[in-house]
C-alpha cells in the first residue's frame, strides 16, 4: 500500500513526517532549534527517527501529492478530459489548448521528423544532447525547441512552493515552449497567451516509481528516503521552499489522479 507524502503546507508536512516516521509531533518539536548541533539537518532527522521511530524502506512506496501549475482559457477542460499530458503528448492531442493555439497561428510541428514550419519556411528542430550549437545562432534557437520536445518534455509540479517568488520558468503565465518559439520566429505568442489565459493550480498525486529522484541516483535507498523526510521536516518547521517534482519520460497523469483544479492562489 502506498504511503501518502504531502508537504504542500506546514500542516501537511507535519502530518507526513509523523505518519512516515512513526515519531509524534511533540517529539519533533523538541528538536526544533537544535539543527546546529548536527552537521546537516538530515543527520538530525535520521537521529530522531532512529531513536523514536522507524525509517521507511523506500520512497518508491510513497504517493506524492503535488501542485501542477498551468494556464487555461477554458477552465482546464482538456486536462479534465485527458489528464496532465507531457509537452509531446499535449501537442499530439488535437484538442489540447497548446495544439489549437499553435495551429491558429500557423506554427506546425512534425515531431516524427523533427521539423517546424511557419510562414512557408521549415526549420530543423532535431535534438542531439552532445551537440549544442553556439548560443545566439538560429541553430541554437532551433535546438532549444527540439530540447523541449525530445528531452525536457516531462510533466512536472511542486511538492511545495515559495509563495513570495514565482518559479523561474514562468509557467503561471504561459507554456515555456512558447518563449522558445518566440525567440526563433520573432513573435509574441507568449504575450498573447498570457492575455487570453488564466493561471490554475492542479492538485494531483503520482506514485514514487513514476518520478525522477532529484538527487544523486547512486545514493542508497535510506539516503533517498531521508532526503524526502528532511524536506518534510524543513517545511513543517520552517518557511515552505520551492521543491520541484519531475515525472519520468512518458509518464502522463490520468484524470483519476487529479484531486482538485482551481484558480492559482499564489505567485500574484
Amino acid at each position: 500500500m502506498l504511503k501518502k507524502y504531502d508537504i504542500r503546507s506546514s500542516a501537511n508536512a507535519c502530518k507526513t513526517l509523523v505518519e512516515l516516521s512513526g515519531v509524534e509531533i511533540s517529539t519533533w518539536k523538541k528538536y526544533v532549534g537544535h539543527e546546529r548541533e548536527y552537521r546537516y539537518t538530515d543527520d538530525l532527522v535520521e537521529d530522531v527517527i532512529k531513536t523514536y521511530g522507524q525509517l521507511p524502506r523506500n520512497y518508491l512506496d510513497f504517493d506524492f501529492i503535488y501542485f501542477h501549475v498551468t494556464t487555461s482559457a477554458n477552465n482546464c477542460a482538456t486536462i479534465k478530459k485527458y489528464g496532465i499530458l507531457d509537452l509531446k503528448q499535449a501537442y499530439l492531442c488535437k484538442e489540447s489548448e497548446i495544439r489549437i493555439f499553435l495551429d491558429q497561428h500557423g506554427v506546425l510541428l512534425n515531431l516524427d521528423n523533427g521539423l517546424l514550419t511557419f510562414n512557408g519556411r521549415t526549420y530543423d528542430i532535431t535534438f542531439h544532447s552532445g551537440n549544442c550549437p553556439r548560443t545566439g545562432t538560429q541553430e541554437y534557437l532551433c535546438w532549444s525547441i527540439g530540447r523541449k520536445f525530445y528531452f525536457d518534455y516531462t510533466t512536472c509540479g511542486f511538492l511545495s512552493v515559495w509563495e513570495r517568488s514565482p518559479y523561474g520558468g514562468q509557467v503561471h503565465c504561459r507554456p515555456e515552449i512558447l518563449w522558445d518559439i518566440d525567440n526563433l520566429l520573432r513573435l509574441d505568442l507568449s504575450g498573447e497567451w498570457e492575455q487570453s489565459h488564466c493561471p490554475y493550480e492542479i492538485t494531483a498525486h503520482v506514485k514514487g516509481g513514476d518520478i525522477i529522484f532529484d538527487g544523486d541516483e547512486d545514493q542508497s535507498d535510506k539516503d533517498k528516503v531521508l532526503m524526502y523526510l528532511t524536506m518534510a521536516y524543513d517545511t513543517a518547521f520552517g518557511e515552505p521552499f520551492e521543491h520541484v517534482l519531475l515525472m519520468k519520460n512518458g509518464v502522463q497523469i490520468p484524470p483519476t489522479n487529479i484531486i482538485e483544479i482551481k484558480p492559482l492562489s499564489f505567485w500574484k
